[in-house]
């Protein structure tokens, strides 16, 4: 008896308590740094109860005068397997910087300690911080109407479809029978009002057939997945409907539209889908206790050395050291004292990750008229037999401090030095169909974030991609760092690009919000030509990086500082320390 009384000295019964307004199927549970809470897996963490239609609560028994860090976590709650299994996915988490803190602590007039922590998302007078989930144990799947094909509704009379409802509706194909999977599909236009994900309704949307139309939805199952697309015409009883099997990671399939009553083919349908599945480490990704936010309350723009100390096609810049080398990294770190370096990563066809930015490099070992070969077909050894640097320079460059490994920069250079990782993955010009076949981007990120999490410690990194679906593994992946969307805008600079997201900075930022990406970075020309640009990305809560040739002119620099930009990517990078020194002063 004595020892039992003891014990409940020792512990107390604690209350949490937090407010929220679900959805369908949305959890929320405690995730923190006890084991009751799961030790930050958030697969793990103590689930809540729903006292009210917006009140959440649990009581736990907790040890006195223990202090507890935690954060609140929204999840999907889905049952598998006819009922006996389920799986959690994480939706949303909040992401203060400091997670939330408590000690607890026995009062004299009270057996309990209640803990009322407010809203989900806010923390005493912070603005409110939540984050998308990340992929856990399913697999997140895109389907694009009108992306890179001009039409993806096409019938051969347009009079009874005209402006049709869509509505789509993932299904497991077993034995010529279609099973419904119980999972909420979710909507996005490309537009200004409509990039905001919105839960599908039970009719669909209107689609006009000139917007780009993003279908999502989690599956823990990927076999036998399909969807089926319901096409039905305005102010009648005429229904069609369309259906497509997604047997691979990412395609472009057609498929003819056959009237549901007759089973006539009226039209076709073209859809592009593409399936983000787990990381191969998602089973030891943690909520990070402290979420680092390298964009808020920037006293100036971050300085980011090109490449390490600028291009080697660079305009108004001087090219003193062969770009993406050590060497490189180095000295932009030392010299030219910037905040982080960019830099490009490539697969090798060994499954390494390279730092080069050319998809291709001169085979001069070839004795066939091909006389370049990509980067992704080579394994190092072959790369570094053929590897030579871009140009010639006083300081030569020896053939082995070519091709450094993304190991080798995460080991060797310093920790306070930040990385701006570029992931290497093509886009398709109008006449060009390379980038939905180019190469498996799930095992490309995995490897990337394998290298990551086991090197980059404390580290600062920024990942970023001009390839938009990249940009979603990127983010879908992992919780910790910032992904960027990488774009050049309505420029005569650049060819136009056939993905729709491409078209210009305005649309790059409905993408990003579309997909809880951490903001945009932007050739710095259409920016200069346009500044409403600015207010447009900033009105979305979104990051602005700049990169290009225009970086280069100091006059460039501190009009950036002045306009809220968040970090410049500059190949004259010892404009870095010029400016640095003058806005510290």
């Amino acid at each position: 008896m004595a020892a039992t009384e003891d014990k409940n000295k020792n512990v107390i019964e604690v209350i949490f308590k937090i407010q929220y307004q679900p959805q369908r199927n949305e959890q929320l549970a405690i995730c923190g740094d006890i084991p009751q809470f799961g030790r930050w897996q958030p697969t793990k963490a103590l689930k809540m109860v729903q006292s009210t239609s917006n009140q959440w609560q649990v009581t736990v028994e907790l040890p006195i005068k223990k202090d507890i860090k935690y954060r609140y976590v929204v999840y999907d709650d889905y049952q598998i397997n006819d009922g006996v299994d389920n799986i959690v996915m994480i939706k949303e988490w909040e992401s203060f910087n400091k997670c939330r803190h408590q000690c607890i602590k026995r009062t004299a007039d009270s057996s309990t300690m209640e803990i009322d922590d407010g809203v989900f998302g806010i923390k005493g007078q912070e603005e409110k911080a939540t984050k998308k989930g990340w992929l856990t144990t399913e697999s997140y799947v895109n389907i694009y109407l009108k992306n890179t094909v001009d039409k993806s509704l096409k019938f051969w009379s347009n009079e009874a479809f005209t402006q049709s409802t869509i509505k789509v509706t993932p299904y497991h194909s077993q034995q010529h029978t279609q099973t419904n999977i119980d999972t909420d599909v979710y909507i996005k236009v490309l537009d200004k009002d409509r990039c905001v994900p919105k839960l599908q309704a039970d009719q669909g949307i209107v689609n006009d057939n000139e917007s780009f139309y993003v279908y999502t939805f989690k599956t823990s199952n990927e076999k036998d997945l399909g969807i089926k697309v319901d096409i039905c015409a305005p102010e009648s009883s005429n229904v069609a409907t369309a259906c497509f099997d997604l047997d691979k990671s990412m395609a472009r399939v057609t498929t003819p539209i056959k009237c549901c009553t007759s089973g006539n083919q009226l039209g076709e349908l073209t859809i592009e889908y593409w399936i983000v599945k787990p990381a191969t480490l998602s089973n030891t990704m943690t909520l990070p206790e402290d979420y680092i936010d390298y964009f808020q309350s920037l006293p100036m723009p971050l300085l980011i050395g090109h490449r390490g100390m600028g291009a080697h096609d660079a305009k108004d810049a001087d090219y003193v050291v062969e770009e993406n080398t050590m060497n490189a990294f180095h000295r932009a770190y030392d010299e030219a004292k910037v905040d982080m370096i960019e830099f490009d990563v490539q697969m090798s066809k060994d499954e390494k990750i390279v730092i080069y930015h050319d998809f291709e490099i001169d085979n001069d070992n070839s004795k066939t008229i091909k006389k370049k070969v990509k980067i992704k077909n080579l394994d190092m050894q072959e790369l570094q037999a053929l590897a030579k640097p871009h140009r010639n320079l006083a300081e030569e460059t020896a053939r082995d401090e070519l091709f450094p490994t993304l190991n080798q920069a995460l080991s060797e250079l310093p920790r306070e030095l930040g990385f701006n990782i570029e992931v290497k993955y093509p886009i398709d010009e109008m006449n060009e169909d390379e980038a939905i076949k180019y190469q498996d981007i799930n095992t490309f990120i995995d490897k990337i974030l394998e290298i990551v999490y086991d090197l980059a410690e404390d580290r600062k990194i920024i990942f970023s991609c001009f390839n938009p679906d990249v940009c979603i593994a990127l983010f879908m992946k992992q919780p910790r760092y910032p992904v960027l969307y990488l774009t050049c805008g309505k420029s005569d600079l650049y060819v136009d690009y056939k993905d729709y997201r491409c078209e210009k900075v305005e649309t790059a930022a409905y993408f990003a919000v579309s997909e809880g990406l951490r903001g945009v970075c932007s050739l710095f020309l259409p920016i200069k030509k346009k500044t409403r640009l600015i207010d447009v990305i900033k009105g979305f809560n979104l990051a602005i990086c700049t990169w290009g040739n225009g970086n280069n002119q100091l006059e460039n620099l501190h009009f950036q500082r002045t306009s809220r930009i968040d970090g410049i990517i500059c190949d004259q990078v010892k404009n870095c320390q010029i400016v640095r020194n003058e806005w510290k002063g």
